[in-house]
């Protein structure tokens, strides 16, 4: 997408479903409040009890089924860093962002450590600090960009890479997102740029990753055998461009999804006119087809994979027992030896706990690695 298309009549247009978007969100988290908490006494139509709060089984108790990563134990459940409704809901974000304290953080990370999830995929030296300050033993994964300058300068990246050594992370993967990121130079046919990234990582001694939104960039390095120790694989083709959009509903554009999924970060929509461009995409919708094709992908691929966006950034969370037949589908198309990324939010019912009692329930049904 370039600037004069977003200057078109469909701005309008996007900007009006965002703000559905948004209000739908609203609402659905004022529901989900009122069926979690009722008020004392309520019930329901005609007099009835009210609906029962949804609380971890005793599976969520049972230990962590883990995962090797170099000389690491990973627990299959990893704690992701995005707010809920960051892609899609500013006021879902301002109502995690309220919740989530610094102090309601620690508890967190500590009831995460008692039910064995022990890896968290980082923002900065959060985990670090929380070991350093209160005895945990979190591990902690950095993600980095190649942005590299027009002449070939690494200066910026090695500034990157060094302040995450110093942070304490045990990895440090490349970033699909963005202008710098795995999907963009994917799409210039670049991917050498990322494997001289991963290079430089390895470097340091820490282990190696690449991320991507891209079945078809996992199936490159694949090919090209990268010395690399895991993938971050996202389920869903986020930051598909306009011309791709319009291609695949050639033939019955009116079905073509509602252009949505503006950054809601401050810090995002300084660097949009960068990030929303042909060469990343940016035009969002999650669609029912994606999640085959990448973990197809997984299943298929020598080394572990941490699979991420299983719920759509949210948007196939509104039902408990959908969020349970999306483990139970994942969890039983991927490796035994890959894990899950999932962001999670306590305010209203323990997701720590719940996620935990999933992936203990069918961790067995995943594909044994060769």
């Amino acid at each position: 997408m370039n600037s004069n298309h977003r200057l078109d009549g469909e701005s309008s247009r996007r900007c009006f479903f965002q703000k559905i978007g948004t209000l739908a969100a609203a609402s659905t988290l004022a529901a989900n409040s009122s069926a979690q908490q009722p008020p004392p006494g309520a019930g329901g139509r005609g007099g009835g009890e009210a609906p029962k709060p949804i609380t971890p089984g005793p599976l969520a108790y049972e230990p962590m089924p883990t995962v090797r990563i170099g000389k690491y134990n990973v627990g299959r459940l990893i704690l992701g860093v995005n707010v809920p409704g960051l892609h899609f809901s500013d006021r879902l974000v301002q109502d995690a962002r309220a919740w989530n304290t610094p102090e309601r953080q620690v508890m967190q990370l500590k009831h995460c450590e008692e039910l064995g999830i022990n890896t968290m995929v980082q923002a900065r030296d959060r985990i670090a600090q929380y070991n350093g300050e209160h005895g945990g033993k979190m591990l902690g994964c950095g993600s980095g960009l190649a942005n590299i300058g027009p002449d070939g300068n690494w200066a910026e990246a090695e500034k990157s890479i060094k302040a995450m050594v110093g942070y304490g992370v045990i990895s440090i993967h490349h970033a699909g997102y963005g202008p710098f990121g795995t999907d963009a130079w994917w799409r210039q046919k670049k991917l050498d740029v990322v494997r001289e990234y991963c290079k430089r990582v390895r470097d340091t001694g820490l282990l190696v990753a690449v991320t991507s939104h891209r079945p078809e960039a996992f199936m490159e390095i694949e090919s090209q055998d990268w010395d690399v120790d895991y993938y971050m694989t996202c389920l869903y083709k986020y930051g598909r461009t306009h011309a791709e959009w319009l291609a695949a509903f050639k033939s019955n554009p009116e079905m073509m999804p509602v252009e949505i999924g503006y950054p809601t970060e401050e810090s995002d929509q300084r660097t949009a006119p960068a990030q929303w461009s042909d060469l990343y995409g940016g035009e969002v919708a999650f669609v029912q087809g994606d999640p085959p094709e990448m973990l197809k992908v997984v299943s298929q691929s020598r080394r572990p994979c941490f699979v991420y966006k299983l719920l759509a950034d949210g948007r196939k969370a509104q039902r408990q027992d959908y969020v349970e037949g999306v483990f139970k589908y994942v969890m039983a198309n991927i490796k035994s030896t890959d894990a899950v990324v999932v962001g999670m939010y306590d305010k209203y019912i323990d997701e720590y706990a719940i996620n935990k009692e999933y992936v203990v329930k069918y961790s067995r049904t995943s594909i044994p690695a060769a």
